[in-house]
């Protein structure tokens, strides 16, 4: 019984994990690429992604209306080798949107899913 009881914990822990109330922000890199991520209602998204060599990135698609795309900005601190850009997105409805960004020199572009959960 007391088993199957940490069993129980453990599901609703990890379900809970991704569904936050958290208003922080959060914070992904380049690292992100190809992951799924779990947001709260209005919850922020800031991504930095770095180039290094030439090109940069370009416009997001977003497959649905779940995110918000709030713009882009070349953060203040840029690398010599390459530029880096700040996109920042936020969760706006309940379900999930995949984000696709391209990248003017490489041939595969950025991936990243956010599920966004009711509060």
């Amino acid at each position: 019984m007391g088993n199957r009881l940490g069993a129980a914990i453990l599901v609703v822990g990890f379900a809970a994990s991704g569904c936050g109330s958290s208003p922080s922000a959060v914070e992904l890199t380049n690292q992100a690429d190809g992951t799924d991520h779990g947001l709260a209602m209005d919850q922020e998204v800031d991504l930095t992604l770095g180039t290094v060599g030439p090109g940069q990135y370009g416009e997001p698609t977003i497959s649905s209306a779940a995110v918000r795309f709030e713009g882009m900005t070349l953060p203040a601190a840029q690398n010599p080798g390459g530029p880096t850009q700040l996109y920042k997105f936020r969760a706006v409805a309940v379900g999930a949107a995949v984000i696709i960004i391209p990248h003017d020199t490489k041939p595969a572009p950025f991936t990243l899913t956010l599920r966004c959960c009711a509060e």
